[in-house]
């Protein structure tokens, strides 16, 4: 049976200014099938190539699949809707399936306004994506939809969910196929080096309500730090990759995990160098451990410090102070690590003179680098949920008024 998994056409023109990123998801679900005696996978990366529709369509005609994949954060779910609509258009027989945080909570209206995706993946997808291609494999498939755990798909006209998948405990049992990728095409440009972006945990503890990525992994699970590096070290070997980035929310949740991992990279003596998102209260708590990063390879650290206003951080549910944000910066400095500071703006509340406030904290500071983002509320999240709440009650009141 052949498996083709496409990434969808959709730039932002933000993260790419630093390079192409590999999307790690196509690697890990493929190794996860292989494991499991599915061999005949193959990648279609209409992002990277900037493939039109007409091309993905002769991708898909040359390739005759029985199966096609595709993932979408949000502001991809339009262009990942229509390649699967484009692989229907190609041949019907075709099971098409989408993944991704998107349609994970936004499946109902993701059925209704693309009918021809025969089934989303919800959540953590190896396990389930490998338990509907075992299903279309046997000939089960689609009787067998309401016992493959964590999908939804349409029904006469109705929307099924069905039961969730549990998250994989054990991450090490996932060994990606890293070659499935195109690694010519996956450049760092800020320094001229292939880059990867491995995992070293799923999940987060925290509940930022502008994030759901807590709500999509729900489990907090860490890999075995010396699997990680032999990852990383065939990532080097194999592939020449100079500069790899975790993709966890905040790798540096476990400390004792994480400090083995460095001391693991430090005794191997990889030449790789390597970035991080992660909390400032970590940094903060790892203080006297900072030289060790440095000494593993750390250069870059993307800090969640979010705003230049205590208002707005508890409004995020941060659980951290401005003066913690400051003395981050501070310590990352101090020893030779890059510090960029991400700032969220253009709440509904913003005004000319908050913005002002914010750059000038900022300038203060004194990151390396200082990223601005524009407040956008994804229906998924928390921050969302309260301000629609809060809207449908001023409609109320101007209502009645």
């Amino acid at each position: 049976m052949r498996i083709v998994l496409i990434h969808p056409n959709y730039h932002s023109g933000g993260a790419e200014i630093a390079g192409n990123w590999p999307p790690a998801w196509v690697a890990y679900l493929a190794g996860y099938l292989k494991a499991a005696g599915f061999s005949d996978i193959h990648f279609v990366d209409a992002m990277t190539n900037h493939l039109t529709d007409d091309q993905v369509r002769a991708e898909i005609t040359a390739l005759k699949p029985d199966v096609v994949g595709a993932t979408a954060i949000t502001p991809a779910i339009y262009k990942a809707e229509r390649l699967l609509a484009i692989a229907k258009e190609v041949d019907p027989r075709i099971v098409t399936v989408l993944g991704g945080i998107h349609d994970t909570f936004m499946y109902p209206q993701v059925l209704h306004e693309a009918p021809w995706i025969d089934a989303v993946v919800r959540g953590e997808g190896e396990q389930v994506f490998l338990n509907l291609v075992t299903a279309v494999a046997e000939g089960r498939w689609p009787e067998a939809r309401p016992a493959i755990r964590g999908i939804a798909y349409a029904e006469d006209g109705k929307v099924v969910a069905t039961p969730a998948e549990p998250p994989i405990a054990d991450l090490d049992r996932i060994a990606p196929d890293w070659g499935i990728l195109d690694w010519g095409k996956y450049i760092y440009i800020p320094m001229g080096v292939r880059v990867a972006i491995p995992n070293f945990a799923r999940g987060c503890p925290f509940t930022c309500s502008f994030c759901s990525q807590w709500k999509f992994w729900r489990d907090y699970r860490v890999r075995d730090p010396k699997k990680v590096v032999d990852e990383i070290e065939a990532l080097v070997r194999d592939h020449e990759v100079g500069f790899f980035i975790l993709a966890d929310e905040e790798p540096t949740i476990h400390k004792k995990k994480f400090v083995a991992f460095c001391e693991e990279l430090i005794a191997r003596k990889l030449p790789v160098l390597w970035g991080i998102n992660t909390r400032v209260t970590d940094i903060l708590r790892d203080e006297k451990l900072l030289p060790l990063y440095r000494k593993a390879g750390l250069i870059h650290v993307s800090l969640g410090t979010e705003a230049a206003a205590q208002l707005k951080l508890d409004r995020f549910n941060k659980e951290t102070t401005i003066a913690q944000n400051r003395r981050a910066i501070e310590l990352l400095r101090a020893n030779g690590i890059v510090a960029e500071a991400q700032f969220i703006v253009g709440l509904e509340n913003e005004t000319e003179e908050t913005l002002e406030e914010t750059y000038r904290m900022a300038r203060d500071w004194n990151p390396d680098m200082a990223n601005w983002a524009m407040y956008t509320p994804w229906p998924f999240s928390d921050l969302f949920q309260k301000s629609a709440t809060r809207s449908r009650c001023s409609i109320s009141r101007s209502t009645i008024s």
